[in-house]
């Protein structure tokens, strides 16, 4: 329980530590190349991309397919744009970061990226939503750390209860033991004058008999 303390407290520091940048760059989305923006994080990317299509469903509906990536169509976000937006994104990991990548089309062929309208408000969207998946991740970790101690506990538990089942039913066993013992012995006693009484009466017999002259 101790061990699954420090590892969850080390995990949790580790977040605390770890700056959200959220920087420009270019990302190939099924065979096509993007400009946009993306933000790193030590969080496994199974979960990273499942926050992500959760933050994103608060805008509209969201698409997803194989290779982490996510698709939202006329989606809103007016701290971005007024209009409605074509977003796509990818998430995907690389040693022990994984990244979140995002390119938002205004329409009319604009996109933001460095340096246009938008980019600051984008950059602030990201930012918000991996300060938002490592609260959520906290709360996972801390869970699993919960749900392990719990299996601990129910198994230690019923162990605890075999053991006490056990020492109930040899307290029975030891119990009967005794009762058998306890006749044994008051047989053994009424064997015992049995025996004598045979012994006496063989002797009685013997001394009976005449001696050869």
């Amino acid at each position: 329980m101790k061990k699954i303390f420090i590892v969850t407290l080390c995990f949790l520091l580790s977040y605390i530590s770890e700056a959200q940048t959220v920087l420009p760059g270019k990302q190939e989305i099924d065979k096509a190349s993007f400009e946009g923006l993306y933000v790193t994080t030590k969080i496994d990317e199974k979960y990273l991309g499942k926050y992500w299509e959760e933050y994103l469903k608060q805008y509209g509906k969201v698409s997803s397919s194989r290779g982490g990536v996510y698709r939202a169509a006329t989606v809103s976000i007016p701290s971005i744009s007024s209009s409605s937006i074509n977003l796509a994104s990818q998430v995907s990991s690389k040693k022990s970061l994984s990244q979140v990548f995002i390119y938002l089309d205004l329409g009319n062929g604009s996109y933001v990226t460095q340096g246009t309208k938008g980019y600051v408000e984008a950059e602030l969207f990201l930012k918000k939503f991996a300060e938002d998946a490592i609260l959520y991740d906290e709360a996972r970790v801390a869970e699993e750390a919960m749900k392990d101690t719990e299996k601990d506990f129910s198994k230690l538990t019923r162990k605890g209860e075999s053991l006490k089942k056990d020492i109930e039913k040899t307290e029975k066993e030891l119990a009967n033991l005794k009762k058998d013992l306890e006749i044994n012995q008051k047989d053994v006693a009424t064997s015992q004058t049995d025996l004598e009484a045979k012994k006496k009466a063989f002797e009685n017999a013997k001394a009976k008999i005449p001696s050869k002259q």
